[in-house]
């Protein structure tokens, strides 16, 4: 069977009687950084390590209330970027796009470039889940943060490691939302087997429904959105990986909604699967004919700049913003 590529199942599901992971995780969650004064300045982008020795960076914004609990965004750098570069794509820690949520930017490891689980170079036996759920507790012990409203983006790889959470028992029972953008969602296979729209893939949420927003571009030609080989390994074609997440979230294949993406040209489109209580559960945005791989914004960014590209004609972070803001655990 074809599986998306190292993919860690996690905590089984509870037997009859027992809790679900979704329910275990909610009652060992802390708030314990709530009431207490940070020691670290707010508004500034800061680089720290965690206990096992793997560096992350978090931004606290300027209104941030030790007394009130606060929501987190982790945002994911693409294959051979960095937490910095993907905090200067994603604009997430300036005003104009968030004034009130706290950002994390993890750090991939090194193999021969920094790659995140899931990718051709990296090996089988890494856990990167792991990884961030360290950074979660850590980040929930030092700051007074909503656990209800925690949720994660990402560009390229930083896609694949957003779709990995929330594919992920344990990480999905602790983050409400997720918004991969351009992602390069791996798949194990090769030759014959790799066909973009029969992929099947290794995913296990914890919960039975997972919001899920998918971005990607009709000129990319890094990340192809028909899919196809790449690397050793295999990409879905884009819609069909958004129709497995409706599938898998027990939604209609055939969308609910599809049209033009309001105040956006270059066709950009936006898909819906949904139910009347869960509006736009998944969604997908056609970011545009001409946008490459890159996270699309009206202004020229390092990504429209590194594929010599025109800016997007709407802003991704605003629509992600929105989106996380309508969803909670």
């Amino acid at each position: 069977m074809a599986m998306l590529k190292s993919l860690t199942t996690g905590l089984l599901l509870g037997s009859a009687g027992l809790a679900s992971p979704a329910q275990e995780f909610a009652s060992k969650r802390s708030v314990s950084g709530c009431d207490v004064k940070p020691d670290v300045a707010l508004n500034e982008r800061i680089t720290t390590k965690l206990p096992s020795g793997r560096e992350y960076l978090f931004w606290v914004p300027p209104s941030y209330d030790y007394t009130k609990e606060t929501p987190l965004i982790l945002s994911f750098h693409g294959g051979t970027q960095t937490p910095k570069k993907q905090a200067d794509l994603d604009l997430l820690t300036t005003p104009h796009f968030n004034k009130d949520h706290i950002v994390v930017y993890p750090a991939s490891g090194d193999y021969g470039g920094n790659y995140w689980q899931g990718a051709p170079k990296v090996p089988d036996d890494v856990d990167d889940v792991a990884y961030v759920l360290e950074i979660l507790d850590e980040v929930e012990a030092k700051f007074c943060i909503d656990t209800k409203r925690v949720y994660a983006t990402g560009k390229s790889q930083g896609g694949l490691m957003t779709n990995n959470l929330a594919c992920d028992e344990r990480s999905s029972a602790r983050i409400a939302a997720f918004a991969p953008v351009s992602g390069a969602y791996y798949v194990d296979v090769t030759g014959d087997a790799c066909k973009p729209k029969a992929l099947e893939f290794n995913c296990s949420p914890a919960r039975k429904q997972i919001p899920i927003l998918v971005f990607h571009g009709g000129n990319d030609n890094t990340i192809d959105i028909k899919g196809g080989p790449r690397g050793g390994e295999c990409l879905p074609d884009v819609p069909y990986f958004v129709k497995q997440w409706a599938i898998r979230d027990g939604l209609s294949d055939t969308p609910s909604y599809d049209a033009p993406l309001r105040g956006a040209g270059d066709n950009a489109r936006r898909t819906r699967y949904e139910t009347e209580s869960e509006k736009g559960l998944v969604q997908y945005i056609y970011s545009g004919d001409k946008v490459d791989h890159q996270w699309p914004s009206t202004n020229p960014n390092p990504d429209s700049d590194a594929h010599n590209s025109p800016p997007a004609t709407f802003n991704a972070s605003s629509i992600i913003m929105d989106y996380f803001g309508k969803h909670t655990l």
